[in-house]
C-alpha cells in the first residue's frame, strides 16, 4: 500500500485500525483489490506458515458487508487477532471481487424488464384494484355516483441462488492474487447470469408448459399468453377472443409494429366492473425478441427512413415507428428453441413484471470445513447467494407475438 509494508501498516494502525483504513481507502476507490497481495498479507498477519489450520470465527456467518461485527475479534488483546484479521480483510477483498462480477452488466438486459422491489416475506401477497369506472354526468341537484372498488392480488414466488468457490493453499502460497480474483469475479458474473437467465424465462412464460408459472393470480398460477387470447395480451393462430389477430406476423418491416399497436388499441381493455371496459393507455415502449431476430428489430425501429410503394411510384418517408421501442434481446430466448425464436414481445415491462428481492447478492467468507481441506488443500470458501423472483403483476402491458 503505498510503497509501505503491510506489517509496518498493521502494526501502525492496530489490527483494527489497519482493516478500517482498508475499508475507507476501498471505498474511496483510492485503492482496489487488486493492489494487494494475499500473500504478503497472510504472512504481514503472521499466517502464512499455518493457512490450512485457521480457525473458523462466528463472524463469518454473517455476510461480508456487515464490518460492525468485526470489532471485536480485532482487538489487540485477541490472542487470535492476526488469524482474524487475515480472514476478515481476505474476505472484503473477495467480496468485493464477487459484486465488482456480479455487477459486470455488458450485454444484461434483466433490470430493464422488471422493477426491482425489496421484501422481507417470500410468497407474499401484491395487492392492486381493478380499474374503476370513469366520471358520470351530474344533473343538478342529484347525487355522485359511487365508484366501486374490487381487490385483486397476485402471489410472489421466490427462490434462493447461489454457489461456492473454494481457495486452495497454492493460490496464495504461490501469490496467485489474480487467479484468486478471476475466480471470484467469474463466481459473481455466473450468479448474475442465473438470474438473468430466470427473469427472461419468466417474462416470456417460457416455463408454463411444466408448471412454473410467472402470473399467480388471486394465487392460482395459469399461463400467461393464454392462447386463445383470453388474457388480450396475445397475437397468433388460435386467438379465439380477438379473431382478427388469429394469425402469425412475421417481424419484418414496422407495418407488423403498427399492426401489433392496433392490437393493443383495441382489444387490450381494463378490468372495471361498474361499467364498459375501455381501452387503456399503455404505451410501448420496449421491444423484447431472440437474437436472430436483433438485427431485423434494430433495422425496423432505428431507420430513419421507409420506402413506400404505389401506382405512382416509389417515395421515401419518415418512419413512423424511428426510436419508438428500445430494443433488447436475450441468448435465453433462442435457447427456448422452435417458435419462440420467431415470437416477438411488445409492451411495457417493467410496469407489468416485478423482481421482489429477498436478500440481493451476498458474499460470506468460511474456512474450509471436513475433507475438502485436507484432501484438496482448500484453505477458505467463498460464498455468493441472492433470494428474489420475477411475478407479473398484471397482463395488459405486454403482448407475446407469433412469429411465422
Amino acid at each position: 500500500m503505498h510503497g509501505t509494508s503491510l506489517k509496518t501498516l498493521i502494526e501502525s494502525h492496530g489490527p483494527a485500525g489497519f482493516y478500517h483504513q482498508v475499508v475507507e481507502l476501498l471505498n474511496e476507490k483510492k485503492l482496489t483489490p487488486d493492489d494487494f497481495s494475499y500473500y504478503e498479507l497472510a504472512d504481514a498477519c503472521g499466517v502464512l506458515p499455518r493457512l490450512r489450520t485457521l480457525q473458523q470465527s462466528s463472524v463469518f456467518d454473517r455476510p461480508l458487508s456487515t464490518p460492525d461485527a468485526m470489532s471485536h475479534l480485532l482487538q489487540e488483546s485477541n490472542p487470535g487477532v492476526g488469524t482474524h484479521l487475515f480472514q476478515v480483510v481476505t474476505g472484503e477483498l473477495i467480496g468485493r471481487k464477487v459484486i465488482e462480477g456480479y455487477e459486470d452488466d455488458a450485454g444484461f438486459i434483466g433490470d430493464r424488464l422488471v422493477t426491482v422491489i425489496p421484501s422481507r416475506f417470500r410468497n407474499t401477497k401484491i395487492a392492486g384494484f381493478r380499474a374503476l369506472a370513469g366520471p358520470t354526468e351530474v344533473a343538478e341537484g342529484h347525487s355522485y355516483e359511487e365508484s366501486t372498488f374490487e381487490e385483486k392480488f397476485v402471489t410472489s414466488q421466490e427462490s434462493k441462488q447461489g454457489r461456492i468457490l473454494s481457495i486452495n493453499e497454492e493460490l496464495i502460497a504461490f501469490d496467485q492474487t489474480g487467479e484468486i480474483h478471476r475466480r471470484a469475479m467469474a463466481l459473481g458474473y455466473y450468479l448474475r447470469q442465473e438470474r438473468e437467465r430466470t427473469i427472461v424465462r419468466a417474462v416470456t412464460d417460457a416455463d408454463a408448459s411444466s408448471g412454473k408459472y410467472v402470473y399467480r393470480p388471486s394465487g392460482t398460477g395459469q399461463a400467461l399468453y393464454a392462447s386463445n387470447g383470453s388474457n388480450r395480451n396475445y397475437v397468433g393462430s388460435g386467438n379465439t377472443t380477438s379473431t382478427s389477430f388469429n394469425a402469425a406476423i412475421a417481424l419484418v418491416d414496422w407495418t407488423d409494429i403498427e399492426q401489433v399497436l392496433h392490437y393493443r388499441a383495441t382489444e387490450v381493455r381494463d378490468d372495471r366492473i361498474d361499467g364498459q371496459q375501455r381501452p387503456i393507455v399503455a404505451p410501448a415502449r420496449q421491444i423484447l425478441v431472440s437474437e436472430k431476430l436483433r438485427g431485423t428489430a434494430r433495422s425496423i425501429v432505428q431507420s430513419t427512413e421507409i420506402q413506400l410503394s404505389s401506382d405512382a411510384g416509389d417515395a421515401r418517408v419518415a418512419n413512423p415507428v424511428h426510436n419508438l421501442l428500445e430494443v433488447l434481446s436475450s441468448p435465453f430466448i433462442d435457447e427456448q428453441g422452435g417458435s419462440a425464436v420467431t415470437t416477438w414481445y411488445l409492451g411495457d415491462f417493467r410496469r407489468q413484471f416485478l423482481w421482489t428481492e429477498i436478500w440481493p447478492v451476498q458474499t460470506f467468507l468460511q474456512r474450509s470445513e471436513g475433507s475438502s481441506a485436507f484432501d484438496r488443500d482448500v484453505v477458505l470458501r467463498v460464498k455468493a447467494r441472492y433470494f428474489g423472483g420475477v411475478s407479473a403483476v398484471d397482463t395488459a402491458f405486454v403482448t407475446r407475438v407469433a412469429g411465422a
